[in-house]
């Protein structure tokens, strides 16, 4: 998929209770409006070898006078994602629609059919902005390092510990190779963590598969609630290359306003400090070319 270089480039646990899943919502909220006081913690991203993720764990203490701070923690934050990933409807259609919009400038669009056909529009893409279609064979769908097929990703297993063993054994024997040769334990774990991102954001998969991505990210050692953002929570996530901030909207079960992203195109993406908000759809429509 060498075409599809310059498109990189811009860029267990049970489930809770709906009681547990109402509450964790009502202590997002109010995290994310300001009414929890709460230290922010600062990061400086230095480029380590990738840990394998969990949730991290807050302990909310009593204040004296005042009630006490949210218990917001990265796990709280990812299985509400997952309920909510579970309970959206799908949709149907023949393409399956991608907007990536980076800050306020103008999105760009990516329209998959299931053979792995596709067809962008965008500034700075091929086309010039109009509809390209790709001309070459059907390719696979990428997630990270892995390519599948649709029906491959349709069938990945719904239970967030078979799904997390078959993407873990997937890229332990895909051959990847990093710059310093074969890739360690960790960094196999960091590339495992690469293909969940994207099957939260970009993939088309079923609302099952994606709510058992987010379940097990919430089992991952190292992933970390960093606070809110505008966009819903940071998350501080361990991957191949290193610790990275994620942006997850438990509420939407997306990607939003995130500076890292992993796209069907290959690879992982970055922005240089504009957040990327990523929706994505079923659709019968093409636009016109």
């Amino acid at each position: 998929m060498d075409d599809l270089r310059e498109i990189r480039t811009v860029l267990a646990k049970p489930e809770p209770s709906p009681e547990v899943v109402a509450r964790r919502r009502g202590q997002l909220h109010a995290a994310m409006s300001g009414r929890a006081p709460r230290r922010r913690t600062r990061l400086l991203l230095v480029p380590v070898a990738a840990a394998a993720v969990a949730a991290a764990v807050v302990v909310a203490v009593a204040r004296p006078g005042g009630a006490p701070p949210a218990a917001t923690t990265a796990r709280d934050v990812l299985l509400v994602a997952a309920t909510t990933a579970e309970r959206t409807p799908e949709g149907s259609g023949t393409y399956w629609h991608i907007t990536v919009t980076v800050g306020s400038r103008p999105p760009s669009e990516y329209w998959y059919r299931r053979d792995g056909q596709f067809w962008i529009r965008g500034k700075g893409l091929k086309g010039g902005g109009k509809l390209f279609r790709f001309t070459t064979k059907p390719q696979p769908f990428t997630l990270g390092p892995l390519r599948m097929s649709f029906d491959e990703l349709r069938g990945l297993p719904v239970d967030e510990d078979a799904l997390y063993t078959r993407l873990r054994s997937a890229v332990a024997g895909s051959g990847i190779r990093t710059s310093a040769g074969a890739p360690s334990e960790k960094e196999l774990d960091g590339f495992a963590v690469e293909t969940l991102i994207s099957l939260v954001s970009e993939a088309p998969v079923t609302p099952q598969v994606r709510a058992a991505a987010y379940r097990a990210l919430a089992a991952r050692p190292g992933v970390t609630d960093l606070g809110e953002s505008g966009g819903g929570r940071r998350l501080r996530v361990p991957l191949s290359g290193g610790d990275r901030e994620v942006v997850v909207d438990p509420d939407t079960a997306r990607v939003r306003d995130t500076p890292v992203w992993v796209p069907l195109t290959g690879g992982v993406a970055f922005t240089d400090g504009e957040g990327v908000t990523i929706d994505a759809e079923w659709t019968d429509e093409l636009p016109a070319e």
